[in-house]
């Protein structure tokens, strides 16, 4: 790649891809200045990580023309929306613009990668592939076109929104090495930019998000089409069978991969996952799918997969209380993610058997509520908020009707119980109406930054309110 001797990385934020842009370079031995919007205090944690790298300079609380002026080289964070003016300040500049996805593409080959996308599904399907291939290696396989080889790949590494930079994977990779990666619609711009897609593309599914971003629904549907855009006739494209936004807005008009489906229904009625929710049945078959193309048959697969457990923050059970369930699904921050939530684990309102309560709210994406509060009528015996807007469309289309549209302001006021903008306090209350046998689920359906750093600080806060208000047990 270039050398670069001053890079800005615009936007540390708090998702570790800033760090891990700054890290990257500092070790580089690049002269590295880091911008951001917010303040010193809000970004503690990134800065806490940076302490080994004294010579990177700083300037937090605004942005300014000088250190666009003064850089080779600009990461910006993939989140930064378009139009935003220091960045068209340093288009006209002539200003190399990149993102850390971007710098990754030129250390590992397209045809080392599995790219993993989707509005939701996309860390659990990453590592349900991750799981397969990296249990299969080493052994004979069958080839697609016949006969037996040995798995050319001698390692797999998993990467993308995980908890850790791209750029910190680098090091690890080799020549034999396969990455899955988990990809998000703003990650797959540097694809677009590099007119690059992975020789293995998978599209967990296509529902409303991010429209505070995108102008359309439009634009974010063909945001996802950039994984398969760059692909050839020898690459593999995996989509759901029968998604009717991929199928009806001539998505997959000019692409060129080999289009392999998948299917829940592809899967035995006899086969149990530990993994909870229908819409995990489809990941499961994305996975067993990619999984073939690799010769490893679906019955090995299925063994593997029956004992994945599932990954931190997706639906995960984080204790049991005197009979009560707890469930921590931070990563839920649209309503399509919430419902299924809610479908998975709700139940009869008045059942004996236990019923479920319900956390959510937050900050709104410009997402529509309607459906999501008709389940949340239909499922859901009482409804505790955290403090934003999402909290106060939720609440007014609670307010507004029952499932089949009667007014309900007596039952509505009897589901909704208070808003808060502090998990014990909330928990609190929960534990004095409790009952055994109940579900608590903390599903927000909503963003997370007018309270907490991102989705995965506001899981870890509450995992710890849990621990001290249900600590007796």
């Amino acid at each position: 790649m270039n050398s670069f001797k001053k890079v800005l990385v615009f936007g540390l934020g708090l998702n570790e891809g800033g760090v891990g842009s700054a890290r990257f370079f500092a070790r580089q031995g690049a002269e590295v200045r880091v911008t951001d919007l917010k303040t010193k205090e809000v970004l503690k944690s990134s800065l806490d990580e940076l302490r080994d790298f004294p010579q990177i300079e700083y300037t937090l609380g605004e942005h300014k023309n000088e250190d666009i002026d003064w850089a080779d080289l600009i990461i910006k964070n993939p989140a930064i929306k378009p139009g935003n003016p220091y960045l068209e300040y340093a288009t006209k500049l002539g200003k190399q613009i990149d993102t850390d996805m971007g710098i990754f593409l030129q250390y590992v080959r397209p045809d080392q990668i599995i790219g993993v996308t989707g509005t939701k599904g996309k860390s659990t399907t990453a590592s349900l592939i991750y799981e397969v291939l990296s249990k299969s290696l080493g052994v004979n396989l069958s080839h697609p076109r016949g006969g037996q080889r040995t798995h050319p790949w001698k390692n797999v590494i998993l990467a993308g929104n995980i908890g850790k930079s791209v750029l910190d994977t680098i090091s690890s990779v080799k020549k034999n090495s396969l990455v899955v990666l988990e990809i998000s619609s703003f990650q797959l711009e540097a694809y677009d930019t590099h007119k690059i897609s992975p020789k293995w593309a998978v599209i967990t599914n296509i529902t409303p998000d991010h429209l505070n971003y995108y102008v359309t629904m439009k634009d974010y549907v063909f945001s996802k089409r950039i994984i398969g855009k760059y692909q050839t006739q020898n690459d593999f494209l995996f989509i759901r069978r029968n998604d009717s936004l991929i199928d009806q807005a001539n998505f997959l008009t000019g692409l060129k991969a080999h289009i392999i489906r998948f299917s829940k229904n592809d899967l035995s009625e006899n086969f149990h996952p530990k993994l909870l929710g229908s819409h995990n049945l489809e990941n499961i078959a994305a996975a067993i799918t990619v999984g073939g193309t690799f010769g490893i048959g679906k019955k090995s697969a299925l063994k593997i997969l029956s004992k994945f457990k599932g990954i931190p923050f997706r639906m995960e059970l984080i204790k049991v209380w005197h009979g009560v369930r707890i469930y921590n699904d931070t990563a839920a921050t649209s309503p399509e993610a919430g419902i299924q939530a809610i479908k998975t684990l709700g139940g009869n309102l008045n059942s004996p058997l236990g019923c479920l309560i319900l956390i959510c709210g937050g900050m709104n994406k410009k997402m529509d509520y309607t459906k999501y509060a008709e389940v949340v009528g239909k499922f859901v015996k009482k409804v505790f908020f955290l403090e934003g807007d999402s909290t106060d469309e939720i609440k007014k289309q609670l307010s507004a009707r029952l499932p089949d549209g009667q007014a309900i302001s007596r039952q509505s006021s009897d589901k909704i119980a208070g808003t808060y903008n502090n998990f014990e306090n909330l928990l609190t209350d929960i534990k004095k109406i409790v009952k055994p046998n109940d579900i608590i689920l903390f599903s927000p359906a909503a963003t997370s930054f007018n309270l907490f750093q991102n989705e995965f600080d506001r899981g870890r806060k509450f995992n710890q309110a849990v621990k001290k208000v249900f600590k007796d047990a």
